[in-house]
């Protein structure tokens, strides 16, 4: 067990932010009202909601929806012309027209099924660009997290390999001992260690995000530093706003739609016809000929099939949205205030790291290197204060990497994405 004096602890906490310098302490915005720092994270993030396959996938679905609309608010029967002829002993030649008549407006009733489908397909294609741009963020976020790490272990490596550099000139001129250079040649090991493993999760963040973007990248843009506290919300209101929940809630008046289709498609529809014609006799070699006019009406008789299943079907899968919708609602509910307590629970912690204070991480370590050269502070309490100071920051990043993810998955969780993107987000 190690001791440590009051000076090296304060040199620790001295060391908590300066990697990340010009993060200022968060306000109390609305967080869904913060606008994009940079134009170049507007650029990335609209050329990936462009690019995207899933979205554009999304994109076609809803065109298509909005094609079915048009179609179902289409009559539903096309008239029907007849000629009939004939030559016997007479001849005749009839003209009829027909058409059936939408007795119980069923095409009312598919345009309330489509227009209610053409409704979740909207909600569905929204969800899917918010869903998009909260992996891009929490993309982006850990990316930027694994990228400080690096550069901050790279920053480890030149401190052990400095310190084992002078560890070994002073153990040549006989002022540390053998026991103190083999765990100065220790410390630098393990700062390659960790400076490999930092590169190889930087390169996983990259890897993930050029998976999101589509597209390969070393600078990637910087997300905004002055993350807000989470306000006070009204959760039943996000909920009700979420893209996710307005898609099944869409589902569920379309399939109530389906129901009130399925029984009218149950009643007949008649078919109502003219026709008219002339007919010619030849009797005594007189040639008589006279006009024909009548009328048909013609109507189906659902004797052998009543179509009682399909408004069956019709209720069952009402039942079926209706369930999947409260489901949906429950577990909704539960992301959206898990979301909140963990950003709120990473902002606490990001804000306690901002007031720790700042100072420079040369000074620090030029202090505990030159207290540790005038031998006031042993080999052992140096390395495990330098240590400390260096584990200290990368606590730091951690913090604030959780911060951002939790801050991209509370945007998504609540349907904020596009307020925060601004007005010209659907474009």
């Amino acid at each position: 067990m190690y001791t440590f004096s009051l000076r090296g602890l304060a040199f620790v906490w001295l060391a908590v932010l300066p990697v990340l310098s010009g993060a200022g302490v968060p306000g109390a915005q609305n967080p869904s009202m913060v606008s994009v720092s940079t134009p170049e994270l507007q650029n990335l993030i609209r050329q990936t909601l462009a690019q995207n396959p899933g979205v554009r996938s999304a994109r076609a679905a809803l065109n298509a929806a909005e094609a079915r609309v048009r179609g179902a608010d289409r009559p539903l029967y096309n008239p029907q012309l007849a000629v009939d002829a004939e030559q016997a002993e007479t001849r005749a030649g009839y003209v009829g027209l027909s058409q059936a008549i939408d007795w119980a407006d069923k095409r009312g009733a598919r345009t309330d099924v489509a227009g209610a489908e053409f409704d979740a397909v909207r909600a569905r294609y929204v969800a899917v660009r918010q869903r998009l741009v909260g992996e891009l963020l929490t993309g982006l976020g850990r990316y930027h997290s694994a990228e400080a790490k690096h550069r901050l272990a790279q920053e480890r490596m030149k401190l052990m390999q400095r310190f084992l550099d002078v560890a070994q000139r002073r153990w040549r001129a006989g002022d540390l001992s053998q026991v103190e250079r083999e765990l100065a040649a220790l410390a630098q090991t393990q700062a390659a260690l960790r400076l490999a493993q930092a590169a190889s999760d930087l390169a996983e963040a990259g890897q993930a995000l050029a998976a999101v973007t589509g597209t390969a990248r070393g600078d990637w843009p910087a997300l905004p530093a002055d993350i807000p506290q989470l306000p006070t919300f009204d959760a039943e209101v996000l909920l009700a706003g979420l893209p996710e929940l307005q898609a099944l809630q869409a589902q569920v008046a379309a399939a109530r739609a389906a129901v009130a289709l399925r029984q009218r498609e149950r009643r007949p529809d008649p078919t109502v016809g003219v026709r008219a014609g002339q007919e010619q006799a030849f009797r005594n070699g007189n040639d008589d000929s006279f006009g024909l006019a009548g009328v048909t009406l013609s109507i189906p008789l659902f004797v052998r099939n009543n179509f009682r299943a399909e408004v069956d079907v019709a209720n069952a899968e009402l039942t079926q949205a209706d369930e999947s919708l409260q489901d949906t609602y429950r577990r909704a509910q539960a992301r959206l205030r898990s979301a909140a307590n963990r950003y709120r629970l990473s902002h606490r912690a990001w804000t306690v790291w901002l007031r720790t204070g700042q100072s420079s991480l040369g000074n620090q370590v030029s202090l505990l290197e030159r207290i540790w050269k005038a031998g006031e502070m042993s080999t052992t309490d140096y390395l495990v204060q330098l240590n400390q100071t260096l584990d200290t920051r990368a606590s730091a990043l951690d913090i604030q990497g959780r911060l951002w993810i939790a801050w991209a998955d509370w945007l998504v969780a609540s349907g904020q994405v596009d307020a925060w993107l601004g007005p010209n987000a659907a474009q």
